[in-house]
């Protein structure tokens, strides 16, 4: 028997939850109200969109053995925790216990001490309305009913963004012709990442969030494809290109066996738009103010391609990514002293580009 317990308010957190071979009562109910309520304390300045969590409920088949699991999505990462216990209520306090302080450590490592000391931003925390737990869990059969599905949500959330990062890899490849254009499809790598992170999630590394694994599994799939390509290249032998006599090549240019000449239509010219019939966009950004900044980041880029390519890497995963130096150091297989000394490395770099275009 599986069975799973209508769509939440405006601006209240999402869950959902799923028993397995038994008829939860109301004691359960009422414990999972009360760790509901100790969760909605961390959890009340979290984006109310990007938080959701499933509790599962089940009963060994054979032996009077009940597991709690909670999996709750964050904005940055996804948290775990199981109890087994004779009766499902000790089993979902443990449960809740354990995911409370997974919670209370993550939140201090996103923490930001200098912003929280500003005196704006502690107003604006205390103007923010308190967000709670929704009433009543998700209808049946909303929601995620598994970790696999909660991976999959997770991972569509940040898709745009790991497609981002390995695109501008392959930038740079390309540009330093280390590999032909075209040669590595950057969606392809993203799905090979999908495709490992749902079939295999155990295999996460114990204290790595799951963005920081996906970065790592976009890394070094990206590398492996890299690899593929520069071998398959030096394996292949070059054909030489056909000649054409010079006899020949004016009659054959432009020539076409399905449009012969003689019958080759007239291209027409375009529709001449005049200005006047544009209407500007308030939103958008002055063209002068978009030329400067366009060739700020490309005179940086260009900048960066002359880099040793972990410190290129670790720029990209800092100033782009928002990463902090112990996770740069995990997803480049590094200590933390070393990629802060990347960092500081990196620092002086971006200085000395950012004088040299401003004197230009």
């Amino acid at each position: 028997m599986k069975t799973a317990l209508p769509m939440r308010p405006q601006g209240s957190f999402s869950w959902n939850i799923v028993t397995k071979g038994f008829h939860a009562h109301e004691q359960v109910h009422q414990k999972l109200r009360s760790s509901l309520s100790k969760l909605e304390r961390h959890l009340e300045h979290f984006p109310s969109d990007a938080v959701h969590l499933q509790v599962v409920l089940e009963k060994h088949p054979r032996k009077p053995q009940f597991t709690a699991g909670l999996v709750l999505r964050v904005p940055s990462n996804i948290l775990r925790s199981a109890q087994d216990a004779p009766d499902p209520v000790p089993a979902l306090s443990g449960a809740a216990k354990t995911l409370l302080r997974q919670l209370a450590s993550l939140k201090s490592d996103l923490r930001r001490e200098v912003l929280w000391k500003r005196k704006s931003r502690r107003a604006e925390l205390r103007a923010t309305k308190p967000l709670r737990f929704a009433a009543a869990p998700l209808a049946n059969g909303r929601g995620p009913q598994n970790l696999g599905d909660v991976i999959g949500a997770f991972l569509e959330e940040n898709y745009a963004r790991l497609l981002r990062y390995v695109r501008r890899h392959l930038w740079h490849e390309v540009h330093l012709k280390k590999l032909p254009e075209g040669s590595v499809d950057a969606r392809a790598v993203v799905g090979e990442v999908a495709r490992l992170a749902l079939a295999a999630p155990e295999k996460k590394p114990a204290g790595l969030g799951f963005l920081l694994w996906f970065y790592m599994l976009a890394r070094r799939e990206l590398a492996r494809r890299c690899k593929a390509v520069r071998t398959q290249a030096q394996e292949t032998v070059p054909l030489e290109e056909p000649r054409v006599l010079p006899e020949y090549a004016e009659a054959t240019d432009g020539y076409e066996p399905e449009r012969p000449l003689d019958i080759v239509e007239q291209v027409l010219e375009p529709p001449v738009i005049e200005t006047k019939d544009l209407v500007p966009d308030p939103r958008t950004a002055p063209p002068d103010e978009v030329v400067a900044r366009r060739e700020l980041l490309e005179g940086v880029q260009n900048t960066a391609n002359n880099w040793p390519k972990p410190e290129r890497e670790a720029f990209e995963l800092y100033f782009v990514e928002g990463f902090e130096p112990g996770e740069i150091a995990m997803v480049l297989g590094v200590s933390v002293k070393e990629a802060e000394g990347l960092l500081a490395v990196i620092r002086g770099r971006v200085r000395d580009a950012l004088l040299a275009q401003s004197a230009v």
